[in-house]
């Protein structure tokens, strides 16, 4: 495939010498880059289309960058051709930070970083958002719920485990989903990143750094914290997370008039949707996109998805299903 655009772009403003290594981009089609100039480097993201000036990339960064969320200057621009110069913030994300499990001790003072941006954009984004931004347009709701619900039972339950339940079990797994749909879509709505998580915040000089925000949009005020505190890609301690959920509830919840039962209710709620949607995230890159490393964070999340289920009595009918379907998958 010809670099050509890529390389002309990147040396247009990096100068003549600049050369691109492609590195990760864990889930996302799109392709990234270093730029190595003569005296900098920088991150190239090619989006494979053309983008209009109004992109969610375009709208939600102006959002994040007015209000002091850490993201990445906005170097260079080709809507044309889909290439975007960004600030590189290196390659040290959380999750490698903190080598697989997160504690107080390692990785206490990150979290409450991470926190604290959370509660940032909560505050401070519907002052600088415009009625036409994609994010005011767009909503984390029932129904993206339940399309990520029956993205699961396509990719996870049939397309990795080749399982197809009976009428019956459809049945109470389609209630299942209708009813924790709706739990999540009547809590408070607020702007959120949308994938919250350790893979997509870096660290810099023991400095938290945000990236892959294009997606950021409204929804549920526990959205975020869900993301940060059942992260799929590593173990979080039970104090880190106690201490995170309480910094939570007194940034985000206590100002919408929410008290702490209620809250790590609407958590729980939230974590669960999350943990299945993420469930079939893994099923669907294994499967459709040939990326079997994402199964080795399904076990962790199953494990999420049961404690869940087990602690509150609304999910006790549909664990059996859960747990046939589900909850018994073991690594081949």
């Amino acid at each position: 495939m010809s670099m050509d655009r890529e390389i002309d772009f990147t040396r247009a403003h990096l100068g003549p010498e600049a050369a691109l290594t492609e590195i990760a981009g864990d889930a996302s089609t799109r392709r990234f880059y270093r730029a190595r100039g003569k005296s900098t480097t920088a991150v190239l993201i090619a989006h494979g289309q053309p983008l209009p000036p109004d992109a969610p990339f375009f709208s939600n960064h102006r959002i994040m960058e007015s209000i002091g969320v850490p993201v990445p200057a906005l170097l260079a621009r080709s809507e044309a051709d889909g290439l975007v110069l960004v600030e590189d913030f290196g390659d040290l994300t959380l999750q490698l930070q903190v080598g697989g499990t997160a504690s107080v001790a390692s990785a206490g003072d990150l979290y409450e970083q991470a926190c604290d941006l959370v509660a940032l954009l909560q505050s401070r984004a519907p002052g600088v958002m415009r009625e036409d931004d994609f994010a005011a347009r767009n909503a984390l709701d029932r129904d993206r719920f339940l399309f990520e619900l029956g993205h699961f039972q396509r990719h996870f339950i049939a397309g990795l485990r080749d399982l197809h339940p009976t009428g019956a079990e459809t049945a109470a797994l389609e209630v299942f989903f209708e009813e924790l749909a709706g739990s999540c879509d009547i809590q408070a709505r607020v702007y959120c990143h949308r994938d919250y998580q350790s893979r997509n915040l870096m660290v810099v000089e023991r400095h938290l750094k945000l990236i892959d925000f294009q997606d950021a949009r409204m929804g549920p005020y526990t959205y975020d914290a869900a993301s940060l505190f059942r992260d799929s890609s590593l173990d979080i301690d039970e104090e880190l997370t106690r201490r995170g959920l309480d910094r939570l509830l007194a940034a985000t919840a206590a100002p919408l008039g929410i008290g702490n039962e209620e809250f790590r209710r609407d958590f729980d709620v939230m974590a669960l949707q999350r943990n299945i949607k993420d469930l079939g995230t893994f099923g669907y890159m294994a499967t459709v996109r040939g990326r079997r490393e994402y199964l080795a964070y399904v076990p962790r999340t199953i494990a999420s998805v049961r404690r869940t289920m087990v602690r509150d009595r609304r999910w006790h009918e549909a664990f059996v299903p859960m747990e046939r379907y589900v909850l018994s998958w073991t690594p081949a």
